[in-house]
């Protein structure tokens, strides 16, 4: 397939790794690619390379009420489809340069409408597709099954207790017996494919009181689907009532807990990711949050306190290789609740947006002492609320 820029400015700007490629050719989004990884380790504010991995919020409806969503707890939050006209100027516009989309990351994503016209330009674009699903729906019968299993390269399942019991109590609409069966059906019929056509299959985990002693079991659990990975993250509470839930004020309590997790992960051959231990096991005691501001366009604002850790322990991956579509254009730069859009599809190109004043703000504060907005308070890069310092994972 022949394929042209959708903004012919990009030519003028292209280093020579991309301009020497055809557009749109694995070559071409290999080339990409190492461009935003040399951009990233370089702290570069302009980026040189177009995301390669594109999420897009195709639906904000959820079949579920889970307490700690910013979707339930938000009475305003839309439920909402894409709108036709932003999802085709992400495919002109994105496409050609990524090589991964995920569906919505704020609903979920079976239940976004034309799938199989989605799925068909996936494969027209040479893109493979990732999913973050509650498992509700995965195994109902629908008439594009084959495609999306062709076109699947990773399905994240979000499960939160190991127990009916807990599962239930956070996962409000969903049945754990149901859930559990419909994940062990899809187990079985990822692993009847080809090794190298089968997609992986990761786990996503929020530890918070209620959850955080059953993580071994769970553990167990995935084991036996024979799951690629668990993702453990701590509670964000963006919300008030979310407060008695969160480790950072059971503290010793959370590290024993994770100390098991490590255990059996470890003699089960099963990979995690868990944040680390809290070093002062003093629990914290429980504030009112208070909301800090996201300005990025002025570097002369109030900076906060440095850190006490220093630098961030871990790096972002998200403002040079990321990137999410909102239903009606917003261009956000990751998935952490509340973050302000930095710019909109239906008001500018995607490249103008990309490489504009918000986004090489970001980029040049987020790996120093001090970083701008919500990535101050960001969970992936300081890992537990300790990490965090003062600000902890509460605004």
């Amino acid at each position: 397939m022949s394929i042209a820029p959708a903004d012919p400015r990009v030519l003028e700007r292209w280093p020579s790794e991309l301009a020497s490629l055809p557009f749109g050719s694995p070559e071409f989004k290999d080339a990409n690619q190492r461009l935003a990884d040399e951009d990233e380790i370089a702290c570069a504010p302009y980026s040189r390379a177009m995301p390669g991995w594109i999420n897009l919020t195709s639906t904000t409806a959820c079949n579920l009420k889970c307490f700690m969503c910013n979707q339930f707890l938000d009475p305003n939050s839309p439920k909402v489809m894409m709108n036709e006209d932003v999802y085709q100027k992400v495919v002109r516009e994105l496409y050609p340069y990524a090589k991964t989309m995920q569906l919505s990351a704020f609903g979920e994503p079976l239940v976004t409408p034309r799938m199989d016209e989605k799925l068909d330009d996936l494969e027209r674009y040479g893109l493979k597709l990732e999913m973050v699903s509650n498992g509700t729906l995965m195994m109902k019968e629908s008439r594009f099954r084959e495609q999306l299993l062709k076109c699947l390269e990773l399905v994240t399942f979000s499960m939160d207790g190991a127990t009916r019991a807990t599962y239930n109590s956070v996962r409000t609409g969903a049945e754990f017996d149901e859930v559990v069966d419909n994940i062990t059906r899809f187990a079985d019929l990822r692993l009847a494919l080809p090794a190298e056509h089968r997609p992986r299959m990761n786990f996503n985990y929020i530890l918070m009181r209620r959850t955080i002693a059953e993580a071994p079991r769970f553990v167990e659990m995935v084991h036996r689907w024979g799951g690629d990975e668990i993702v453990f993250n701590h509670l964000v509470t963006f919300h008030p009532s979310l407060k008695g839930e969160s480790l950072n004020y059971c503290r010793a309590y959370a590290n024993e807990w994770q100390d098991r997790t490590r255990e059996v992960a470890r003699d089960l051959g099963v990979r995690i990711s868990i944040p680390p231990n809290f070093a002062e096991t003093e629990e914290a005691e429980v504030a009112a949050p208070v909301p800090p501001t996201d300005s990025a366009a002025d570097d002369s604002a109030a900076s906060p306190k440095q850190r006490p850790c220093g630098p961030p322990p871990k790096k972002c991956w998200f403002l040079w290789r990321r990137v999410y579509i909102a239903p009606f254009g917003d261009v956000v730069p990751c998935c952490l609740a509340g973050m302000n859009a930095f710019g909109n599809l239906q008001q500018q190109s995607f490249y103008d947006v990309w490489n504009g004043p918000t986004y090489q703000n970001y980029r040049k504060h987020v790996f120093t002492e001090r970083p701008l907005g919500k990535c101050r308070t960001c969970y992936l890069i300081y890992p537990n609320a300790e990490l965090a310092g003062s600000d902890g994972f509460e605004y």
